[in-house]
């Protein structure tokens, strides 16, 4: 064999393997959940100087740039659709992006990273019962035995420990609104234009800093450029949970559906414990421990049911 073919055949294979992997739903669900759990587990870690609004205002204003080489060959072609769809565009930015982000923001500094994350578990939850209400998509009988399963764990979060006032609390509440927002993203996900997935970021992207930037004039707070840390922090949230993990996110929807990809949100409460428990020190209760066995039944049990 000619070092030409070996060089052809090895391209071949790396393409083949790229391919794969653009074409594996699961595993690019699973990437996306453990991306956005470090986004929660960072969102707590970011020294408190800097405003929940301004993280999520750097954190889409960093992205755009980014974008945009990648989308850039794609624009023109999708003008006719960004000008007819620009209103559906702007609402998920406001849901999946903006809204959800910054109410996540404020949850994680004043309930924690782990019991915000567990609250998030309830997501597939509601897209099935957003997409009933929207969509008349009735849950399957499996479906409803995983959801019971996730919302005990999740309620055991909510409502604390028994014989106490429990834990719902001003945190608890934003955790449950940054879920809902979340969940009406992943929902209405399938109403978005038809425009190329590199577009459908930049625009989004676009949107949520522009949806943001009042919130960021009235409270925010600058750029942190001569701190290190803190501009690494944003720039990774840029790029990890945000370009990557929504590039895999929107891949998996297309490829499984909106219901079925919902279920791995049902992993960001596995990541986040790991990464809260390593780089915060948060600590597990017998409440989140419990939560997080109901959950992963749900999950567990789901998961079977889609086979």
């Amino acid at each position: 064999m000619t070092s030409s073919n070996l060089t052809t055949g090895a391209g071949t294979q790396s393409s083949g393997t790229r391919w794969s992997i653009w074409n594996s739903p699961y595993l690019l669900l699973t990437l996306a959940a453990s991306l956005w759990a470090s986004n929660f587990v960072l969102g707590r870690a970011i020294p408190h100087g800097m405003a929940p609004v301004s993280i999520s205002f750097w954190r889409w204003t960093l992205a755009v740039p980014f974008t945009l080489p990648f989308a850039f060959p794609y624009l023109a072609r999708d003008w006719p659709l960004i000008r007819r769809g620009w209103p559906m565009l702007l609402l998920l930015a406001g849901l999946g992006l903006a809204g959800s982000n910054t109410l996540a923001y404020y949850a994680v500094r004043m309930t924690g990273a782990t019991p915000a994350l567990l609250v998030q578990s309830a997501i597939p939850i509601a897209i099935i019962g957003l997409g009933l209400l929207f969509f008349g998509e009735r849950p399957a009988a499996g479906q409803l035995g995983a959801m019971a399963f996730a919302l005990a764990g999740v309620l055991c979060v909510i409502l604390g420990k028994p014989g106490t006032s429990g834990s719902l609390n001003m945190g608890t509440l934003l955790a449950c609104a940054a879920m809902l927002s979340q969940s009406l993203y992943a929902t209405l996900l399938r109403k978005r234009p038809r425009v190329h997935p590199a577009s459908f970021l930049l625009l989004t992207f676009a949107g949520a800093a522009l949806l943001m930037l009042p919130f960021q004039l009235a409270t925010g707070t600058p750029l942190p450029l001569e701190d290190a840390g803190g501009f690494a922090a944003l720039l990774y949230l840029a790029l990890g949970p945000s370009i990557l993990a929504f590039f895999l996110f929107n891949r998996g929807v297309a490829l499984v559906g909106s219901a079925r990809a919902g279920l791995f949100f049902y992993l960001m409460p596995v990541f986040g414990t790991i990464f809260a428990a390593a780089f915060l020190h948060e600590s597990i209760g017998a409440v989140e421990l419990t939560g997080f066995a109901l959950v992963g039944a749900g999950f567990a049990l789901s998961a079977r049911r889609q086979r």
